[in-house]
């Protein structure tokens, strides 16, 4: 009875790339007891074909072209017919219980924005940040689960699914700062950020990756990376603030850029580049175009 009330409140998204092969990992584990929508940027309808097949109740959405991050959510968020939606991408490892214990959460909290689980191991990244210290709520809920407010979420969290939040994800952002930019909205309206540090997940990262997609993370990052970072303090401050901010960045790029032209070393060379072209053209007001391919 609960599964089926969990059911019809809950449905899990997961915007993918090419990740079949952590998907079908977690498909085993949960696609019996949720909702879930899978979108694949990849266009690969084998993708599809596959999941669909082998895992009932899995939905695998082929859209027309490489969405990124921002357009997969609110894509899935309008498929979703659940009252509550649980975003992530496909290298994590989560329990069931896990994701009963934050939808629990997500349904005794007034007023959140997002709740999120937190990473088992936070010795190196933390899926959120906090910049100062804020009022403990000492309901049961909130001592149960430690949960604490914080001021964004990185991504793998969990929102209430309404036309609000779908259009609270700006379309601009392809990867990267655009779940900091959904957060900062969020806060604008007066929802609150929540972390439940007694609900953990393990991320897999980069290393979960195929070898041979390397060279296509590498690309995708070091362009997309450095539009979004201005992009997102142009945004939500002002251009000379983005300025001062991806100023740093832009003289590293400068240096490694001559180190690697005169030790010959061109495929970092061409990464240093694309880490510049995306900064100028964030700079220059020109829409965020580069689409790396492997």
């Amino acid at each position: 009875k609960l599964l089926k009330v969990m059911n019809k409140e809950l449905t899990i998204v997961f915007s993918s790339y090419q990740s079949q092969h952590l998907l079908e990992r977690l498909l085993k584990q949960l696609h019996k007891k949720f909702k879930i929508i899978i979108i694949e940027n990849s266009l690969d309808v084998n993708v599809k074909t596959k999941l669909e097949r082998n895992y009932k109740g899995v939905k695998v959405i082929i859209p027309k072209s490489n969405l990124g991050l921002a357009k997969s959510y609110k894509l899935a968020i309008d498929k979703s017919k659940t009252k509550f939606v649980f975003l992530n991408n496909p290298d994590i490892e989560i329990t069931n219980r896990s994701i009963e214990n934050l939808l629990t959460c997500a349904k005794k909290i007034k007023n959140f924005g997002i709740i999120s689980p937190i990473y088992k191991d936070e010795k190196i990244y933390k899926n959120y940040e906090n910049y100062s210290v804020k009022n403990r709520n000492n309901s049961k809920i909130f001592r149960k689960f430690d949960i604490e407010e914080v001021d964004y979420i990185d991504n793998n969290f969990l929102i209430k699914n309404n036309k609000i939040n779908r259009n609270l994800f700006d379309e601009n952002y392809f990867l990267y700062f655009e779940t900091v930019d959904f957060a900062t909205n969020l806060k604008k309206l007066g929802r609150k950020i929540y972390v439940a540090k007694k609900i953990k997940f393990h991320h897999l990262g980069s290393s979960s990756l195929s070898s041979k997609y390397n060279n296509l993370v590498k690309k995708t990052r070091s362009f997309h990376y450095n539009w979004g970072k201005f992009y997102y303090y142009k945004k939500n401050y002002n251009y000379f603030y983005g300025i001062k901010k991806i100023y740093p960045n832009f003289i590293k790029s400068i240096k490694k850029s001559i180190i690697f032209l005169l030790t010959l070393d061109f495929n970092n060379l061409k990464l240093s580049l694309l880490e510049i072209l995306g900064i100028l053209t964030a700079v220059s007001g020109i829409a965020s175009f580069y689409r790396p391919k492997n």
